[in-house]
């Protein structure tokens, strides 16, 4: 065959293959409503889908070990909001409500029909902001370790204090700050050096005070208004730090439940990963039975 027959014919072969290649790969990116581009890790297939949000400072890689155990039985999604891990930081809004968009914008960009939203800490808020913009979708939400007591509120100076020790944490970060902090409580080098891996993909910290100060506006605003939005169940998985307040959730929505999981810091699916997945499947199936 000639040089030049040999070069068509591959080219040819090439752009066969090219659209079943693409067909076949998984989305990872969509588009939220101000344009920023968010990144987010999607495997697995099956009904409900399971949206994992991380918290303040984290990224998707946060949720690896579930994303890979629930993706066995679900399509299980791991989301970087924007301004953390790989997605765009060029927001000019850093709220809550924009980072709720962010998940709506995967909801609608693999066009799914019923989701699980799982929001670890400052993504409490973000999944229930998604769930009251696409009632409709929303089979379940599950907070991780947030909103304890909806009740509370920040006075100003609280939100000082605390803006001031994280802002400190995340930039000289010590095991000794995280453990004191409550971050963890088991397995603290191995689990310093993956908060140490997280906050090395966001060298420049672009919003994020922005959206700590926001996550303290929206409970001291925000939270029992979107409350009133919520038409599908509520659950929370929480660590014994700090106790639930139940009763006042169930003042907004009545069929709200605490699942506690004793002896663990605030990451607690990290040290207890085993019985946080057995509570979560537990959780899904009371939401789709």
């Amino acid at each position: 065959m000639k040089k030049g027959n040999l070069i068509l014919s591959f080219l040819a072969i090439s752009l066969l293959l090219f659209p079943y290649g693409c067909k076949n790969q998984p989305v990872t990116s969509a588009i939220s409503a101000d344009r920023i581009k968010i990144i987010f890790a999607n495997q697995g297939k099956g009904d409900p889908a399971i949206i994992f949000v991380h918290g303040w400072a984290n990224n998707k890689s946060i949720w690896d070990a579930q994303v890979a155990h629930f993706s066995e039985k679900y399509k299980a999604i791991a989301v970087d909001l924007a301004g953390f891990g790989e997605s765009g930081n060029n927001r000019t809004s850093w709220t809550m409500s924009a980072f709720g968009d962010d998940v709506v914008a995967i909801i609608n960009k693999l066009k799914l029909k019923k989701v699980v939203l799982v929001g670890f800490s400052m993504g409490g808020p973000v999944v229930l902001d998604a769930a009251a913009k696409v009632p409709e979708k929303t089979a379940g939400v599950v907070l991780v370790d947030t909103l304890q007591d909806i009740e509370m509120k920040y006075p100003p100076e609280m939100v000082q204090e605390i803006d001031a020790f994280m802002m400190d944490l995340i930039t000289n970060p010590t095991n000794e700050k995280l453990l004191n902090g409550g971050f963890y409580k088991k397995n603290p080098e191995e689990n310093f050096q993956r908060v140490v891996g997280m906050l090395d993909k966001n060298p420049s910290k672009i919003g994020f005070k922005e959206s700590l100060d926001s996550f303290f506006q929206w409970c001291n605003e925000d939270c029992i208004e979107t409350l009133k939005l919520i038409k599908a169940p509520v659950t929370a998985i929480n660590s014994d730090s700090e106790p639930t307040n139940v009763e006042a959730f169930r003042k907004y929505v009545p069929s709200f439940q605490a699942k506690i999981i004793t002896g663990v810091g605030h990451v607690l699916f990290w040290e207890a990963p085993d019985q946080f997945n057995r509570l979560l499947e537990e959780g899904i199936q009371e939401f789709i039975k």
